[in-house]
């Protein structure tokens, strides 16, 4: 007996593998047969995959890099032909000083030939006269030379008013406070500032003079004990200190800032203190 279904439509139903076919026969399933090699390939093609993505990811942080190297490399270019235009400036500006203190020689000393001569003629005491003032015409220039030496040297001029109560001391003050300015704007991403400020500070080295005192007065202090004796006193005077007299305690002066200091025995933690006050208030 034939299996062939009887009725056409079953029959191609069968070829087309139709689900409900009229005879009742199920649909035939297809089967995919998944083997080692195919999977193998698969894995093959995913790790391609990850290694392409991260190659380009790598290549794009490496072209990152070479940017910011670049700007890094323009930056240092341009501050070093800053100083370098600087610098010319500056040896200008001395070689300009140095001819002028020259000339104001030669002129001090054709003057002082002039004036040992009797002065009883009218046109001698006119020349005379031409001749200081020419003396302080080139007394202006050799000013206004030192006062361009000295800007292009420190970028900033020395305030009037402000005396020094060693020699440095306000160059030591900027330069601290430019190191602080320095660690804060790098601390808060201002890239531009830091670098700017840490230029300033490679060209310009710090003496360590203020951080030299600070310690001193704090030994000063740790040495005196529990109170203040006239040895501290005078050793404190050394740096700068004024003493001034009170009823109840040492007072002492530096440049205006005045504080209080035990004369009496008591807690050797108050020596201490004071020490970090002092150091804190003037250096």
């Amino acid at each position: 007996m034939s299996n062939e279904p009887s009725n056409p439509a079953d029959y191609f139903a069968s070829l087309l593998g139709d689900a409900n076919p009229a005879n009742g026969r199920p649909k035939p399933r297809r089967t995919t047969v998944v083997t080692p090699a195919t999977v193998a390939r698969v894995h093959a093609e995913q790790a391609a995959d990850a290694f392409a993505a991260e190659r380009e990811a790598l290549n794009e942080e490496i072209e990152n890099q070479k940017a910011v190297v670049e700007a890094l490399a323009l930056e240092l270019a341009e501050a070093k032909e800053s100083l370098e235009t600087a610098n010319n400036a500056l040896a200008a500006a001395k070689e300009e000083s140095e001819a002028v203190k020259r000339e104001l020689a030669i002129s001090q000393e054709a003057l002082e030939r002039e004036k040992s001569v009797p002065r009883h003629d009218p046109a001698l005491l006119d020349k005379i006269a031409d001749g200081e003032r020419e003396i302080e015409r080139l007394q202006a220039l050799l000013a206004e030379a030192q006062r361009t030496s000295l800007s292009s040297a420190v970028l900033l001029e020395k305030p009037d008013g402000v005396t020094e109560k060693f020699t440095g001391e306000i160059r030591e003050h900027l330069l601290e406070a430019l190191a602080d300015a320095q660690k804060a704007a790098d601390a808060g991403g201002r890239d531009r500032r830091a670098r700017i400020l840490e230029a300033i500070l490679f060209a310009n080295a710090r003496t360590g003079e203020l951080a030299r005192r600070r310690d001193a007065v704090k030994q000063i202090m740790k040495d005196a004990g529990s109170f203040i004796d006239d040895s501290a006193i005078a050793e404190l005077e050394k740096l700068g200190f004024r003493y001034v007299s009170g009823a109840n305690h040492h007072k002492l002066d530096f440049a205006g800032i005045r504080f209080p200091v035990s004369k009496t025995p008591g807690d050797r933690r108050s020596c201490l203190n004071s020490a970090a006050e002092i150091c804190n208030r003037v250096f």
